[in-house]
């Protein structure tokens, strides 16, 4: 498997950085791809490197997360809190809104929750995580 993790790591970043934003039903609203989306699929928030076989499945589920803003119908989840970004052990707090889509897609019909995130007074709503459920 660690062989085949840059692999696969260099090939989703490359098709990852072609992605241009879509529009999303369910929150009425565009969803833009930016590197730190990407960048937590192989990191946690505090930055410390995610298991090569978590990343492994979060990288492996990425072909699914366009699928899954552009047909899920309804906000499976919202939440709006106080959340450490940056990156760095300095913990600086921003008020962040989050949003759970959940969807049935792919050839095998796998059902995906894809976590979208918009920090307030900041950016536009962004691809922030994917996972199976």
């Amino acid at each position: 498997m660690p062989t085949k993790f840059p692999t696969l790591l260099v090939e989703r970043k490359n098709d990852y950085k072609t992605w241009v934003p879509i529009y999303c039903p369910a929150i009425r609203a565009y969803v833009f791809f930016n590197m730190q989306g990407f960048n937590h699929l192989r990191f946690k928030i505090d930055n410390t490197p995610r298991k090569p076989k978590e990343a492994m499945y979060k990288l492996g589920l990425l072909p699914l997360v366009r699928p899954v803003i552009h047909t899920a119908t309804s906000v499976d989840k919202y939440e709006r809190r106080l959340s450490p970004i940056g990156g760095t052990r300095k913990k600086v707090l921003k008020e962040i809104e989050y949003w759970g889509l959940v969807a049935s897609v792919g050839k095998q019909n796998t059902k995906v929750r894809v976590v979208l995130r918009k920090i307030v007074r900041g950016q536009n709503i962004h691809f922030w995580s994917v996972m199976k459920g």
